[in-house]
């Protein structure tokens, strides 16, 4: 073949596979295989300076990651974490109501690890911040407040152990003076402390569901998190 008629042939080639990478994704920017291999856990409206996000669960039985999508202005980013995280799961996420600040915390499959994650930039970057191995696999996180010294409380709740060495049901507080790094030892209260005061804002939506919601599902949750103007 001539090398004109070659060169055609590969522009030509070229605009046909086009389309077809387009097919892939839809108005968020997302690509369809990674919204179907997504299942949200919380979510963040868009606010003034603040990107909307999106804190997710993605890959199998066996092994997954959480995952974050962050809005831009042109559509929807897909954020890798911290591969530390690999194999745990989102059991918290808060904003900050003043900053741009992200807290998230994960649950490593083995069970009681809980690992600390931070974004300084609404969502766009993660770092781990530290650590913490609790009472029990079974403790539950009952709040996670941050005060404008750095100094971070947290308290879980044990409702249930059916370990023979299984710890005292009741509360048990984690306090943390250099903003999640370290942690005290656990204090345990029978009823539920008195929350310290909080500059992080609750998600504005949580998930129960334990699937992937479907295209349209997906479509309506971004475009209730950003809304238009």
């Amino acid at each position: 073949m001539a090398p004109s008629r070659l060169i055609l042939a590969l522009v030509v080639a070229a605009m046909a596979l086009r389309p077809l990478a387009g097919a892939a994704q839809d108005d968020s920017g997302l690509p369809a295989e990674t919204l179907a291999q997504s299942t949200p856990v919380y979510a963040f409206q868009s606010q003034r300076n603040k990107p909307a996000l999106v804190l997710t669960q993605s890959g199998n039985a066996q092994e997954y990651d959480p995952r974050v999508f962050v809005a831009s202005g042109d559509g929807w980013r897909l954020i890798q974490l911290p591969d530390a995280l690999h194999n745990s799961k989102w059991v918290y996420a808060g904003r900050e109501v003043a900053g741009t600040g992200v807290w998230g915390i994960t649950r490593a499959a083995a069970g009681a690890g809980l690992q600390f994650v931070y974004s300084a930039n609404g969502g766009r970057q993660w770092r781990t911040r530290g650590s913490l191995q609790t009472i029990s696999p079974s403790a539950v996180i009952e709040l996670f407040t941050l005060n404008d010294e750095d100094k971070a409380s947290l308290v879980l709740r044990l409702d249930e152990d059916s370990r023979p060495d299984a710890p005292r049901l009741g509360y048990y507080l984690y306090i943390s003076k250099n903003g999640g790094r370290n942690w005290s030892e656990a204090i345990y209260s029978q009823g539920k402390p008195l929350p310290p005061p909080d500059l992080l804002a609750h998600p504005d939506r949580a998930f129960e569901g334990k699937e992937p919601l479907d295209p349209a599902g997906w479509q309506r949750l971004l475009a209730d998190l950003q809304p238009a103007g």
